[in-house]
């Protein structure tokens, strides 16, 4: 509850604030849209810096102009979890991707998105630390373990190189569960001797990680996206799976702003049917998949208040179609 209140007070004041934000790039459907209107706009971070953005919003606009659509382009902006709910908040972008239920569910509550929150694709947090493993991992340990030896290896003080966890400290998802496990072994990681708050991007980050010889967490999509020689000087000691217990689990979700354009939902429609599921699926880097699909449900169960009656309506694309299920407040 403590974080809803803090995320409502926020997003009120960020509301009352101008947003001049430039995208990062612009897409085009490899050219097939050149020069169109910009009718997309898409927060996200890690996904974006991967390119994952990228292939889904090409495809989205090649498949749209063969179907008919008159040509767009599709614009990324890059921003965390938080930034881009204040984006969506201020109209900044149209769709965003997501990876904090507790955010997302405040989002909804607050009128800043529609309900539901749809399950786009799972990412997977990793463990990585330096090759020389001064806290003396183990790849069986489970993560409780794993953090439990980071903690007392870095309290201890007595190994070369000393004993750092690098941690975004951007309120990003990333941060948001790097918290979250210390507080699962009881400890507050700013009380950490060895925690070191680095405020960067996701590839930024983990580069910096690398360098500086610090275990941290990091997502499946941007360890792949990093050069090979600076992915050889950091070493993954823990994979999340896709179970939806595993607390590594990187679970991506779609949210469409409250005032966002009704071609913000027919792209939804898109990215979930199997067409959008198979531009997730067939993303790879280095030959290897970043990605895997949404679970069968595609919407999550997020825990808000009911506003209107909860009907159940069909939805589709093309010759897709598939059942979103609005579900009350539990």
């Amino acid at each position: 509850m403590l974080f809803k209140a803090i995320q409502l007070v926020a997003w009120s004041y960020l509301a009352t604030q101008a947003f001049a934000v430039d995208p990062v790039a612009v897409y085009d459907g490899n050219g097939t849209a050149k020069d169109a209107n910009i009718t997309l706009k898409i927060g996200n971070g890690g996904a974006g810096q991967s390119g994952l953005v990228e292939a889904l919003a090409n495809a989205f606009i090649e498949q749209s102009i063969d179907n008919g659509t008159e040509p767009f382009r599709v614009a990324w902006y890059k921003s965390d979890t938080t930034q881009t709910i204040n984006y969506l908040k201020a109209q900044v972008v149209d769709i965003g991707i997501t990876y904090t239920i507790a955010a997302e569910e405040v989002a909804v509550e607050a009128g800043i998105v529609k309900a539901p929150i749809y399950y786009l694709f799972r990412d997977h947090f990793l463990v990585v630390g330096p090759p020389s493993n001064p806290a003396k991992l183990s790849e069986s340990d489970d993560t409780k373990s794993i953090f439990s030896k980071i903690y007392a290896a870095a309290e201890a003080g007595n190994t070369d190189p000393p004993v750092r966890f690098l941690s975004r400290f951007d309120k990003s998802a990333t941060n948001i569960k790097d918290s979250l496990l210390w507080i699962d072994i009881g400890q507050t990681p700013w009380a950490n001797p060895g925690y070191h708050e680095y405020i960067a991007y996701p590839i930024q980050a983990l580069t910096a990680a690398a360098y500086l010889e610090e275990y941290t967490i990091t997502d499946r999509g941007t360890m792949l996206s990093l050069d090979e020689d600076i992915r050889n000087q950091t070493k993954v000691f823990k994979a999340a799976s896709d179970s939806e217990d595993d607390p590594l689990l990187n679970p991506a979700h779609l949210l469409i702003g409250s005032q966002a354009p009704e071609f913000a939902q027919t792209f939804t429609n898109w990215a979930l049917s199997d067409n959008g599921q198979k531009v997730i699926t067939d993303f790879k880097k280095f030959g290897e998949q970043l990605y895997t699909g949404a679970p069968a449900n595609k919407t999550v169960d997020a825990r808000v208040p009911a506003r209107e009656p909860q009907p159940q309506v069909v939805i589709g694309y093309g010759k897709e179609q598939w059942t979103k299920i609005v579900r009350p407040g539990l």
